[in-house]
């Protein structure tokens, strides 16, 4: 039997058996044969350990590397592995099924096993993975930005493994990123244009790219020749490039000629980029996915990183458990990253600046503060010592319920630190206070001085893939790319020159502004790249009389989602998998997309549409290819301006890279903030009760989020069968204590009921939301929380509060 050496997924050089035992699974006898005696006993070794629908282990297979228990234990840190009596891998429930352990399905046992013992059951191909063709690209869920390998047979993506090119991921991957790009092949994406004819009664017909065009370009110039050009509207999106960002904004900004353009910044971290910009001088993360896995402290809050961002959990366990970092979690949901930590504060929902102004409060009275940081760094400290005086852990626990001494411990952990770090999410943003919540956390880092060095600092954590970029390219409603301000004439002009086209000079109106106009009449066109308002805006039934009340309404997408089918034109847009470009992730890492399997059907890229659309109206643009959209964007906004296509294909550049010999920057802030001073503000904050409050009439309160298995509003994760069948519908988690009250049961159906609309859901009973809080997701289009939410936003950032609103069970008669 001959053997091969081949470089596998966290093993090293493993000697793995010759390719046609592998793939046909055939057991040899120079494997460990398992020393075993009667019938069940053999049963027991012949019975795969099964991952349903992802992946099994057959331990006939098996050589006892261990290579899944280890990176199981050590890098995920689930436990879910232990060895029998035999020295093979067995599940610690003692039982053949995945689903009765803690495993979350990522998939990291099956990339590190070098035999097939581990076999992935959504690979759809026939060749062994070593013997296909590979391309690396960037995953297109969430903000971490993995690197990703495409494994490619017959011009289709067959498997998808973690690529060891990115920081961002070192290989790693979740179960999204390695098993949730079925989408790419659905036999439900767009392959052709779509029209309506004969008025908003019409139905979506296939039409060519010719009609479309002039079909679309007619439709808005009529709006806008009658309305005037504040009557129309565009959103951008964080799942596109940022090459189509910037060709969309500057197609909103000149061929539209209006100001109003958003992307869904503004509903999740704007509230932290506005509090940043106060505070530091800018809304970019200071700190790296590297500096997580160097960090000795950790502040999470607001954030189910486990879930919404596995791979950068996996960053703080390995500073958790290898080097002993202390881990507080602040959470009013008893999230898995509480199994985790040192101390947890579990506050009432809308209660996070008096949280962290008490811990602030401690590090000061304890004298944890980094006084030479402050005073060469810092400004405005003492107004800033007078406001969180009164916020003694007393004091905030009596507003909080989170008791005292917790607070002081949290304090300790962060203000004692070498190497602090911040993570949070939009359990910090999505209220009625969110910028005032950020504004807190920066707070602390300046107060602390952990910002600017290795280890140290702060990541507002982003959702999508590219929100990150698609705020560089300034998709919103005041700033051009690169923060260049829409006021600014000399900002204005710079971009004038380079688009050959004035600009109108007022500030636009955001996302749910553009919403609310619709409804109201004054907004008659909308043009939607890449988002889904039906399933992401607050008050969706809001918005769907909006939609249907505009008078033309053009939509780009993968899918016919719930806009879509809305829509006047639909525009079929290739999937990341079938185009080049870049991607932004969260910690600034600008990272390259490489095309792997050819466009579906006439689909194309959005940059390519949206120059097709620019030429339709009597304005064409000139980019003869991504990279080129690239060059321009370098040449305008400084933090890009050494990034290039060809430069980013180990792994990507971080920016601010100001030129083509320029490394990129790993943390920022290293000597001074960028303020007219060089010094960083503190902003003193005061705690405020503000959104809805639970009553007779509606007894709880409302949270809504997020889940490991899908991705926003499901258009891609719900098109994958292994996420659809872990998670094929939406359930509402209850406290015990309100189950009773409402007299309802685990599993039962109910309406969820709020001021704002009511769905039909499942009841999930679970101590894991506290008592008089519910906790519902938003990916699931049938039942859509965003019925149940308002538009009420964050005066500062114009965020929706997501994360508070009134709500009750009702027993379905």
């Amino acid at each position: 039997m001959t053997m091969n050496k081949i470089q596998f997924q966290g093993c090293g050089i493993a000697e793995i058996l010759e390719d046609n035992y592998i793939q046909e699974h055939k057991a040899p006898t120079s494997l460990h044969e398992p020393v075993v005696q009667g019938d069940d006993t053999l049963d027991a070794f012949y019975t795969p350990l099964k991952s349903l629908p992802f992946f099994e282990l057959h331990k006939e297979k098996c050589i006892q590397c261990h290579n899944c228990v280890r990176i199981c234990n050590e890098v995920q840190h689930r436990q879910v592995y232990t060895v029998d009596t035999l020295g093979y891998p067995a599940l610690v429930s003692g039982t053949y099924d995945y689903r009765d352990t803690e495993c979350n399905n990522c998939g990291q046992c099956v990339s590190a096993c070098p035999t097939g013992a581990l076999k992935n059951l959504l690979d759809s191909g026939k060749l062994l993975s070593a013997n296909r063709e590979k391309v690396t690209t960037v995953c297109s869920y969430c903000g971490v930005g993995c690197a990703i390998d495409l494994e490619i047979e017959n011009e289709k993506v067959v498997a998808v493994s973690g690529s060891f090119t990115s920081d961002a991921n070192e290989g790693n991957l979740c179960v999204k990123g390695r098993f949730g790009h079925e989408f790419i092949n659905s036999p439900e994406r767009l392959k052709k244009p779509m029209i309506r004819r004969g008025g908003k009664n019409g139905k979506l017909e296939e039409v060519s790219w010719e009609e479309a065009l002039k079909f679309a370009a007619d439709g808005l110039n009529k709006v806008k020749q009658k309305y005037g050009a504040e009557g129309i509207g565009g959103f951008c999106s964080s799942r596109a490039t940022n090459e189509d960002n910037y060709v969309f904004h500057r197609f909103v900004r000149t061929v539209l000629a209006t100001n109003n353009i958003d992307h869904c910044a503004r509903l999740c971290h704007m509230a932290s980029a506005v509090a940043l910009e106060m505070s530091v001088g800018s809304s970019a993360p200071s700190a790296s996915t590297p500096d997580i896995r160097m960090a000795d402290a950790f502040i999470v809050v607001g954030s189910n990183t486990t879930e919404t961002h596995p791979v950068i959990s996996s960053a703080v366990m390995k500073a958790r458990y290898e080097d002993g970092a202390k881990l507080v979690v602040i959470d009013p949901r008893r999230i898995e990253m509480v199994d985790h930590a040192h101390v947890w504060l579990r506050p009432k929902i809308g209660t996070n600046v008096a949280v962290l102004n008490g811990i602030a409060n401690v590090i000061i009275a304890e004298g944890m503060t980094n006084e030479a940081f402050i005073n060469a760094r810092a400004e405005d400290f003492d107004v800033f010592k007078a406001t969180v005086a009164k916020y003694t852990p007393e004091y905030v626990e009596s507003i909080s319920e989170v008791p005292a001494e917790r607070i002081r411990e949290a304090a300790r952990a962060y203000g004692k630190a070498k190497r602090g770090m911040l993570l949070w999410g939009m359990g910090i943003t999505q209220h009625l206070t969110g910028v005032q919540g950020a504004l807190a956390l920066s707070n602390l880092m300046l107060l602390t001085g952990h910002v600017g060095r290795p280890g140290a600092g702060f990541i507002p954590i982003r959702g999508q893939n590219n929100v990150q970029g698609t705020s560089d390219m300034q998709g919103q409603h005041n700033a051009l790319p690169g923060y260049h301000h829409i006021k600014d004439p000399a900002d204005r002009a710079k971009f004038e020159k380079a688009w050959g086209a004035p600009l109108a000079t007022n500030e636009g109106l955001t996302v749910v502004e553009m919403e609310n106009e619709a409804a109201d009449g004054k907004i008659k066109a909308l043009y939607i790249m890449g988002e889904n308002p039906m399933g992401s805006s607050p008050d969706v039934t809001h918005v769907e009389k909006g939609l249907r009340n505009l008078e033309f309404l053009v939509v780009q997408e993968m899918f016919l989602n719930e806009t879509a089918q809305l829509a006047d034109v639909v525009f079929p847009a290739c999937s990341f998998a079938e185009k080049d470009g870049t991607f932004t992730n969260t910690e600034r890492r600008v990272q390259l997309l490489q095309p792997a399997v050819p466009r579906v059907g006439e689909s194309k890229p959005d940059w390519q549409i949206i120059c097709d659309m620019a030429a339709a109206m009597g304005m064409p643009f000139t980019y003869e290819s991504s990279a080129k959209v690239m060059e321009e964007i370098a040449s305008l906004v400084p933090s890009y301006g050494g990034i290039r296509h060809e430069r980013l294909k180990n792994g990507g550049l971080q920016w601010p890279c100001f030129d083509t010999d320029h490394p990129g920057t790993r943390y920022l802030y290293a000597e001074r903030f960028p303020t007219v001073s060089g010094k960083g503000k503190f902003c003193p904050v005061e705690y405020e009760n503000l959104g809805e409050e639970a009553d007779d009439k509606f007894p709880l309160v409302l949270s809504t989020g997020r889940l490991l298995e899908h991705y926003h509003t499901g258009t891609m994760s719900r098109r994958n069968i292994g996420l659809d069948a872990m998670k094929p519908e939406g359930e509402v988690e209850v406290n015990p204590i309100d189950a009773k009250l409402f007299k309802v049961a685990h599993g039962e159906m109910v309406k969820l009921v709020s001021h704002h609309g009511e769905i039909e859901v499942k009841v999930k009973v679970t101590e894991r939301s506290p008592e008089g809080t519910v906790f519902y997701p938003f990916h699931f289009a049938e039942a859509n929380a965003n019925r149940l939410t308002g538009s009420s936003f964050d005066k500062m950032s114009k965020t929706p509060a997501y994360k508070r609103s009134a709500a009750r069970l009702e027993k379905i008669a």
